[in-house]
């Protein structure tokens, strides 16, 4: 309810602006996999280090349009999180400042639906720093690849309590691990399960 009321009242504030377009009903199927990668797993202490979005649409995933942007280095950035995501300071001397990124992200993805795995995680990553500098979050719906996996699952095993971890969905969905703890890795492989989970039935 809380993040609806929000909703309606940046749309209010900003439907007129430059980024109005985002805040109108998206038309046709084309959905945006999007992936962050972070410093951390509490959305409200972690920082960001990459992100990207990649289109999927008739019934492809779309990953030579994929937007995979590296930021500067943030000062939480240690060795715990540059075991999983293999991003080391160097690695970041030319990344984007925080609002460039932003801007790209924004014109990639446009008013359509985001899927990902935990995409709660990431869109509350992106909006901790959007509403600051550009007054309002992501208005885009969502899809939660899990959740829509586990309804699947208990239509086609309803005896079997699923496994929702990333690489176990992908394993029963016969999906390829791309480059996994990467932006653009997860974003492809989260857009591939997406097309999976599209099928009525799971292949045997």
């Amino acid at each position: 309810m809380i993040r609806q009321l929000r909703r309606y009242a940046d749309r209010y504030r900003h439907g007129a602006g430059p980024y109005g377009h985002l805040f109108m009903p998206c038309e046709g199927d084309e959905v945006i996999a999007l992936d962050c990668e972070t410093t951390g797993l509490d959305s409200r202490e972690a920082e960001l280090v990459s992100v990207a979005a990649v289109p999927v649409r008739q019934g492809r995933v779309a990953s030579s349009e994929c937007l995979d942007v590296k930021l500067q280095a943030p000062r939480s950035l240690d060795g715990d999180s540059i075991r999983i995501h293999r991003l080391r300071p160097v690695d970041l001397e030319e990344g984007c400042q925080v609002q460039d990124a932003l801007e790209q992200l924004l014109e990639k993805i446009g008013n359509r639906p985001l899927v990902g795995w935990c995409i709660d995680f990431d869109v509350a990553m992106i909006n901790r720093y959007l509403r600051p500098l550009m007054g309002f979050d992501l208005p885009n719906p969502v899809i939660e690849l899990s959740a829509l996996y586990q309804k699947k699952q208990r239509h086609w095993q309803p005896d079997i309590t699923p496994d929702l971890r990333f690489e176990a969905m992908a394993k029963a969905l016969q999906v390829p691990v791309m480059e996994r703890h990467t932006a653009r890795g997860d974003a492809v492989t989260a857009g591939l399960m997406y097309l999976q989970l599209q099928k009525s039935t799971l292949d045997s």
